[in-house]
């Protein structure tokens, strides 16, 4: 089962759709992604986070079906040449059942368990992790800290209801989605109020609207720096388990003289 307690792991995206926000089509056919991974390994990930289906604002929903054909050939090779762990960013059973099948180890879902099924099929796969990620419609008699932690509570029981180890959940307080841009910055502010108990947490600001709101940069492929320092900013707030960036170097160089200068490990 994945452990994943490890501070500052950076997930690597593998979009293997044509209609992502900020990289659609470029890694779309089986022989792209997989270069594409073999480049993100190279880098330094160290999860690699595979999508078949975009959820860019906006997007337009592909079958379970077509989900399936896009991403199960990819972890199939992808479990040949590399032994990193490779979560699948799905919130269909169907697509997540076929996903731990072929070899999948984490299951990274940005409905945050709502599909009615998802749990059950988590529940007969133990070895496989869990990211739940907060996506509903803001209850906005609540702050948002209060609604993500009431989320997370209701997910926690879920999961104990149905037999789930609690040691295979991470938890995402899911900056972008059903939040103000307000609402987002305070999330990467204060990360220490989005975390659930002492579980782990993933952080996923990488190229969203959230950092075009800084830095006033209306290209996605753009936000590279911004998305750096939005993580670094967290992870100095609350020793962040996970980002999930598309520039795995940038954030695994940026990670390594920041983590190295703040524990006192760096020579001079």
């Amino acid at each position: 089962m994945y452990d994943f307690k490890k501070k500052y792991q950076v997930m690597g995206i593998l979009n293997v759709t044509p209609d992502s926000f900020s990289d659609g089509g470029d890694h779309f056919s089986p022989e792209q992604a997989l270069a594409h991974a073999r480049q993100l390994i190279a880098e330094g990930a160290d999860i690699l986070d595979i999508g078949g289906q975009s959820t860019r604002p906006g997007y337009v929903e592909v079958s379970p079906e077509e989900e399936i054909a896009r991403v199960v050939p990819v972890i199939r090779e992808l479990k040949k040449i590399t032994p990193l762990p490779l979560s699948v960013d799905t919130y269909f059973p169907e697509v997540a059942a076929a996903a731990i099948s072929a070899g999948c180890d984490i299951i990274n879902d940005i409905r945050g368990l709502d599909t009615p099924g998802m749990l059950a099929v988590l529940a007969q796969a133990p070895h496989v992790g869990i990211i739940i990620m907060h996506s509903r419609p803001r209850r906005k008699e609540l702050t948002v800290a209060a609604d993500i932690q009431s989320f997370y509570q209701e997910k926690y029981d879920a999961c104990l209801a149905v037999g789930i180890d609690p040691t295979r959940l991470c938890f995402d307080p899911g900056v972008g989605f059903a939040k103000s841009p307000a609402e987002n910055i305070t999330i990467i502010r204060e990360p220490g109020k989005f975390r659930f108990r002492d579980f782990p947490v993933l952080y996923g600001v990488s190229r969203k609207r959230t950092i075009a709101h800084l830095t006033d940069e209306p290209n996605p492929k753009e936000r590279d720096y911004g998305t750096i320092a939005a993580s670094l900013f967290a992870c100095d707030r609350d020793n962040v388990e996970i980002l999930r960036v598309h520039n795995v170097k940038g954030m695994a160089d940026a990670l390594k003289v920041w983590s190295r200068l703040k524990e006192g490990t760096a020579d001079a």
